[in-house]
């Protein structure tokens, strides 16, 4: 290098030896040229290694920013172990173990997060989808009952409406059941409720669309039970039906990666599910239906 070149870290001359580094991803004819002094002081890319003329909010410069994923929650490059929480990250190991989690997703939670009303933390990713409002719940729920009804041909004759309430409100209403031992209020997002004549399902608000959507697929599916299989008592039937209806409802919208999910679980929900699949693979809809009102009077 001659000592007319300038650095294009400091801008400064570089007089006496320099470097000329090139980016694997730059083209041939792009390189940067720095001098002695920035080569050994400037902070570095964590991928790449190549100096930065500041530090990075991420550690990563501008060019490997373009292709390199950070951890959701700090914004780092990951070291070799990398996580994901329900097929969204990746977060780093550090994340993993020393955030607090998200109270709806479980996924380390950034320095973005939302307090809701109940104490409840939401993560950004979970926040940017969630329902707040009774109109936007209804809504939802509307249509869903639509499409239960031309997909699997199940309604309800008795109303029953969606109400959204907070966590510590859908404890008091698990409480209040004859069965509320066999549900973890911390766990449990949404119940459907018969008393007398009144029938309603109780879902958390702030839940993202998908995960509201599903919860009250499930419930809806109890509703079903509750008016044409009353005396059901086989559990893995029951939430089996149940998961089998969320199942079908959330593939309507597409979310394919959460069935793929569903199908996954190992408790008596996943169980359940992979019963109905397996007897609507061989008798279609009308057989699991069909099926539920048998088992019910068995």
């Amino acid at each position: 290098m001659t000592s007319t070149s300038f650095c294009h870290l400091c801008g400064q001359p570089i007089s006496g030896r320099g470097k000329l580094l090139h980016h694997s991803r730059w083209p041939p004819e792009r390189a940067l040229r720095v001098c002695s002094n920035c080569y050994r002081t400037k902070p570095r890319c964590q991928v790449c290694k190549m100096p930065m003329a500041f530090p990075a909010s991420k550690g990563v410069c501008a060019t490997c920013a373009e292709y390199v994923q950070v951890c959701l929650a700090c914004g780092q490059v990951p070291g070799r172990k990398q996580y994901q929480v329900d097929d969204v990250g990746p977060y780093c190991e550090n994340c993993m173990r020393q955030r607090l989690p998200c109270d709806v997703c479980s996924a380390p939670l950034s320095d973005e997060r939302w307090l809701l009303s109940d104490g409840r933390i939401s993560c950004a990713h979970c926040h940017s989808t969630a329902i707040y409002t009774p109109n936007e719940a209804i809504a939802l729920y509307d249509g869903m009952k639509i499409v239960a009804d031309r997909l699997l041909g199940i309604n309800l004759n008795i109303p029953t409406g969606l109400a959204l309430v907070d966590q510590n409100q859908l404890a008091d209403i698990i409480h209040q059941q004859s069965y509320a031992e066999t549900l973890d209020p911390r766990q449990t997002l949404g119940i459907y409720v018969r008393k007398g004549m009144r029938r309603g399902i109780y879902v958390q608000n702030g839940l993202p669309r998908l995960v509201l959507l599903q919860v009250a697929a499930h419930e809806y599916g109890h509703a079903w039970q509750g008016e044409n299989c009353p005396f059901l008592h086989n559990l893995m039937v029951c939430e089996g039906f149940a998961e089998w209806v969320a199942y079908k409802i959330i593939g309507y919208y597409h979310f394919n990666r959460q069935q793929k999910r569903m199908k996954k679980r190992t408790d008596i929900y996943g169980k359940g599910l992979l019963w109905a699949l397996k007897v609507e693979a061989a008798q279609g809809i009308s057989g699991v239906l069909s099926e539920c009102r048998t088992v019910c009077k068995s």
